[in-house]
Formats: C-alpha cells, sequence, structure tokens
C-alpha cells in the first residue's frame, strides 16, 4: 500500500512539474491579450486609428459591429477611422471573458466592448462583443482576425 501511495505521489508529482511551463505561458499570452486591448483602448480615447489598426497584423480581416468587412490593415484602418467618427470624444472599455488556445502560437480570445462618453447617434449600438484570433508572428502578438457584435434586440 504504501508503494503505491508514493507512487501515486511521485506521478502527480510529475504531472504538476510538467504543468508549470504550459501555466506560465498562459500567463503570457493572457498579458499579451491583455496588452493588445490596452493599447486599442488608449488609441481609441485619443483618436488614433492608426493606433487601434497596429494591433492587427498586415494581412487581418474584421467584420464591424456594423456588418462592414476590412482586409488588410490599410482598409481596417479606414473602417476605424469612420467608426470613431461616429463616436467623437469617447471612450472604449475592453472587458476580455476567455481566451481558448488552438496552438502555441495560436489563440481565440472573447469578451465584450462598450463605448462611453460620447452622444452616439440614434441606433448607433454602444455596447456588444468581440471575438478575435491572435497569433504570435515573430516575438509579437497581433489580431489576424475580429468579429464584434451587437446582441439583438429581444422583444
Amino acid at each position: 500500500m504504501e508503494n503505491k501511495v508514493v507512487r501515486a505521489l511521485a506521478i502527480l508529482s510529475f504531472v504538476a512539474l510538467s504543468a508549470a511551463p504550459l501555466l506560465a505561458q498562459d500567463a503570457t499570452v493572457e498579458q499579451a491579450i491583455d496588452a493588445i486591448a490596452q493599447k486599442y483602448t488608449e488609441a481609441w480615447k485619443a483618436g488614433d486609428a492608426a493606433g487601434c489598426a497596429s494591433i492587427y497584423s498586415d494581412d487581418a480581416d474584421v467584420i464591424d459591429f456594423m456588418g462592414v468587412s476590412a482586409k488588410g490593415k490599410a482598409a481596417i484602418q479606414e473602417s476605424i477611422t469612420k467608426t470613431l467618427g461616429t463616436y467623437p470624444g469617447s471612450s472604449i472599455q475592453i472587458v476580455r471573458s476567455g481566451i481558448h488556445p488552438v496552438s502555441a502560437d495560436v489563440v481565440v480570445s472573447d469578451g465584450t466592448w462598450e463605448v462611453t462618453g460620447s452622444k452616439a447617434p440614434e441606433g448607433v449600438p454602444t455596447k456588444g462583443f468581440y471575438t478575435v484570433v491572435v497569433a504570435k508572428q515573430g516575438d509579437a502578438w497581433q489580431v489576424v482576425s475580429g468579429r464584434t457584435k451587437v446582441a439583438p434586440e429581444m422583444n
């Protein structure tokens, strides 16, 4: 019996030690994803479309909350410029609710967004949710695909 307990403890110790680098990697990925959101938030508040677009890879694609598609960083920046014009002087809050690893270099992250501090035109949403695919390219993490959405109206 004692031998079985020692063997079980040895196996558990091995599993715990093997998982430690994965947990450290997860924390690093979370920090990278949160840094991307922070960079976007700061650029939005400054009205800096180029700063917002800088989180995207050169060949990224997005579909914004109004259903507008953009492919490539230049088109994404143009789309963001229009969006910022809809919400002048505003701030955006991004709250990550999940990170779902696909591989060591690709994760899917989702959460919510809310624009405050600007009177949006009638019918223009000020909050919703998002899903982004983020990939490590070289030493940096970048958004390669993004979808922002709003909840449908409930009758």
